[in-house]
């Protein structure tokens, strides 16, 4: 059993609550792009910049992130994230086009870039070290249950009729909108705001930050790349895959809807609770690494779809969302527990700010080059590429490992 002090026991029951019910508004919008395949009829350009939207959005997470460090007033910014970023998703009634609806997901998402900082402050402050990881892993395995039972239902629903795309995306905005409000009513223990020499424009300020965090901090600066590297494979796959399940395998959304958002994120509900607690008592750097050379098999996977005789293609894809829950299962703790680990006494919210802008840098470029070398070349190129990276970053990871290892003997 888990002895947890007040504070944790009033923290989690928020965010367990505030997991469920986000999990249930991710469920409808990481159909995104299918729907605007299916649906709005988009082409591959609109379906990328549609991908695009999500990452973008956080390259302003470390203006939030230098903004937020040491204010108080955190719980009003939720409020205004709430309306703003999530009852927005009622305006979709007046989406017609997969352009309309590229520019409501431009609303929506911008407000991730700040949420996603402030979250990692509360793992940070009200969690002990030792409770941290398994918490974190429970409230994301509830997390993914929302998504499990709101993605089969909504598959079913679109199935049926597509163009319920709209009063399903509005109550996804509802659930995300309570989400929000809950997630604000946590009590933050805000750490004092660590202040630097000199003056500097506040639109540059945060990019010296950051460049002086990395110089301080190589180890991150280090880790960084490596999450750099592995963003730019699994980013580039966004606008491949819609396409090859919908035209490719004529998968339909119940179908899309079971391997994605079911299998894709099933064995990760039920192994991040152990992950979580694992991650509390390991070094995050192996960890990763292990989890990135996992990922690299799923795309590979993917491609061998259409080529393999012995099963049905839509089998090789449960099996490579199989394979990609299970490695996602260790991406999710340390994508947002890592900062935590690099942090040290420091506000997590600044480096964990850094993390998610960095994932915004990856968004502009890495879609395009999976656009890219899917029109110019193939589906299969893309995929290959996708797991070049993958195993890339795995092997960064382990060489910085060995290194620490090696250095800290050799003392």
């Amino acid at each position: 059993m888990l002895k947890l002090n007040r504070l944790e026991r009033e923290t989690f029951k928020y965010h367990a609550a505030y997991s469920l019910l986000n999990g249930i508004m991710y469920g409808g919008l990481w159909l995104q792009e299918i729907i605007s395949r299916k649906a709005l009829h988009s082409s591959n350009l609109v379906i990328t910049f549609i991908s695009m939207v999500w990452p973008v959005a956080n390259l302003f997470s470390i203006y939030w992130g230098n903004f937020i460090e040491g204010r108080q007033d955190r719980k009003n910014l939720f409020v205004l994230a709430a309306f703003l970023g999530r009852l927005s998703l009622l305006t979709v009634f007046f989406v017609r086009t997969g352009v309309h609806l590229l520019v409501l997901l431009i609303f929506v998402y911008s407000f991730n870039a700040f949420i996603i900082p402030v979250q990692n402050s509360i793992f940070q402050e009200n969690y002990r070290e030792e409770k941290r990881g398994i918490l974190f892993g429970i409230s994301i395995a509830i997390n993914t249950f929302g998504i499990i039972i709101s993605s089969i239902i909504i598959g079913k629903l679109l199935d049926l009729n597509e163009y319920l795309f709209r009063p399903i995306y509005a109550i996804c905005g509802i659930s995300g909108f309570f989400s929000v409000l809950l997630l604000s009513k946590i009590p933050i223990r805000v750490k004092p705001r660590k202040e630097r020499a000199g003056k500097v424009h506040p639109l540059i300020k945060p990019i010296i930050e950051t460049i002086r965090e990395f110089k301080e901090n190589r180890d991150f600066f280090v880790y960084e790349i490596a999450f750099m590297i592995y963003g730019t494979g699994f980013l580039m796959l966004m606008p491949v895959i819609p396409q090859f399940l919908v035209d490719k395998l004529n998968m339909t959304y119940t179908q899309i809807s079971f391997a994605r958002l079911f299998i894709g994120q099933v064995f990760m509900m039920i192994l991040l609770p152990f992950a979580g607690f694992y991650f509390t008592r390991i070094n995050p750097v192996p960890y990763t690494s292990l989890s990135f050379f996992i990922l690299g098999i799923y795309p590979i996977l993917l491609s061998l779809s259409i080529f393999q005789r012995i099963l049905d293609p839509k089998t090789i894809v449960y099996i490579s969302y199989m394979v990609y829950s299970i490695g996602m299962a260790g991406v999710n703790t340390v994508w947002s527990l890592g900062s935590i680990y690099f942090a040290g006494d420091r506000d997590a919210a600044v480096l964990q700010s850094v993390h998610v802008t960095l994932t915004g840098i990856r968004g502009l470029f890495a879609p395009p080059l999976g656009y890219f070398i899917m029109t110019h070349f193939s589906d299969i190129t893309a995929f290959i590429t996708s797991s070049a990276f993958f195993m890339l970053a795995s092997v960064i990871l382990l060489g910085l490992h060995i290194r620490k290892r090696f250095f800290t003997a050799s003392q």
